[in-house]
């Protein structure tokens, strides 16, 4: 009887360990399922630019008809923490959250650092774009410029680098104290005035920490963000929609400004840099990607994970 139990544990044993096998589980035969941002995200501008598919920025004809649509980034992490064959992207500031597996492209790790020495390529700017009707006695607009400025002080660089923004604090970057007098405005009191911040979904972590710390430092003017894709920046500050209802002072993009996006010399500039990482399910043992093998996944959709992890 004992000897049965004994043979009876040793096979439930054998069994558990199976179900745990890492990489023995996963069916290897199974198609790629690759998802996708929507057409007014920067990171889908981006990524596709990057890998060789520009053609896809914009537009969903040059993929596969079986690619998913993803509405955002925190969409884009659900998508592939749901999905164990799954493939997607997302910002190198959400990774580390999403817990989904980042992979190595061409060889480089995606990390801050790697980024920084210009090492690991799958990146894109943050940039921003303001208002370009503003009278000289408006309080937006001095408010906006007192801000522009804030942002490359060492107060507002630290803000982004910890909210996951990627750049270099020098040492001749200066002090809000020392140029907030270029800027009388953050004297007075500006708490019945509204600034409207948009955009990118991506800059958004950033654009609302930099917000809340300068607010108080400039009259406790109004916040308000509303953001919506990096199409919308440029829109809604000095495009065909900037007095509608969803007008923003302030637009950032994850992206570069496109042609029809003629906006005016003075009104924006860049934030910080941010990478684009390629990611999958945790359960997935792929580990690493280049160009070439994201484009054929994008394009064919009809791609094994067999015929890209290696043995």
């Amino acid at each position: 009887m004992k000897q049965k139990n004994r043979i009876i544990a040793i096979s439930l044993m054998a069994m558990l360990l199976a179900g745990c096998g890492g990489k023995e589980e996963f069916d290897q035969s199974k198609v790629v399922m690759a998802y996708t941002r929507d057409t007014t995200s920067g990171t889908r501008d981006g990524f596709f630019t990057k890998i060789g598919l520009s053609s896809a920025k914009a537009s969903n004809d040059p993929l596969s008809s079986s690619v998913v649509e993803v509405a955002s980034n925190a969409k884009m992490i659900e998508a592939i923490k749901n999905d164990e064959y799954g493939i997607g992207y997302i910002s190198l500031a959400s990774l580390e959250e999403s817990t989904l597996k980042g992979l190595v492209y061409k060889g480089i790790e995606p990390t801050v650092d790697n980024v920084l020495n210009n090492t690991y390529s799958l990146t894109r700017n943050f940039n921003f774009c303001t208002r370009n009707d503003y009278t000289e006695e408006s309080k937006e607009g001095q408010i906006v410029k007192a801000f522009v400025a804030y942002t490359t002080t060492i107060e507002g660089k630290t803000i982004i680098q910890e909210k996951d923004g990627i750049l270099t604090i020098s040492n001749s970057d200066k002090h809000w104290d020392d140029i907030k007098g270029n800027y009388p405005i953050v004297n007075e009191d500006n708490s019945k005035v509204t600034i409207r911040f948009g955009g990118s979904t991506s800059c958004e972590k950033i654009a609302k920490a930099l917000s809340s710390a300068f607010a108080p430092l400039c009259g406790n003017f109004i916040i308000e963000h509303n953001h919506t894709g990096s199409g919308d920046a440029f829109k809604h500050t000095q495009g065909a929609q900037k007095d509608d209802a969803n007008k923003l002072d302030i637009g950032f993009l994850s992206r570069e400004f496109e042609e029809n996006e003629a906006v005016e010399e003075g009104t924006y500039g860049k934030l910080c840099t941010d990478a684009i990482v390629a990611v999958v399910n945790e359960k997935n043992p792929y580990s690493e990607t280049d160009d070439v093998t994201l484009k054929s996944i994008y394009e064919k959709g009809d791609v094994s994970w067999s015929s890209l992890i290696k043995a």
